[in-house]
């Protein structure tokens, strides 16, 4: 079975930086939460105060699951806990100085 990661942590931290780096050196399949809620608009809603649309974790759970359990992925999302603690072998948490991701936030 191949070892599943996930990277979690701040937007700009640098967790797809990691997870694509991770990706190509391991030959393991890289799979950014955002990305693919995006291509299956896996929402539940829009959040007004936020002015984003709001996750549907049971659907992005359900998708996920079978390409998970063959194991091989590392996934790029925020958090961890909306996913199964089976799935994932090792996760890295990323954090970076905040004067330095203020910088990286307010580039883009």
């Amino acid at each position: 079975m191949f070892v599943s990661s996930t990277s979690t942590g701040t937007p700009g931290v640098g967790k797809t930086t990691l997870g694509k780096e991770l990706a190509a050196q391991t030959g393991l399949t890289y799979v950014n939460i955002g990305e693919l809620a995006h291509e299956g608009q896996y929402y539940d809603g829009y959040d007004e105060e936020y002015q984003c649309p709001v996750l549907d974790e049971d659907r992005v759970v359900d998708e996920l699951d079978q390409k998970m359990v063959e194991g091989g992925v590392i996934i790029d999302y925020h958090g961890c806990d909306l996913f199964p603690e089976r799935w994932f072998h090792i996760v890295f948490v990323l954090r970076t100085d905040n004067t330095q991701l203020y910088t990286r936030l307010e580039d883009r």
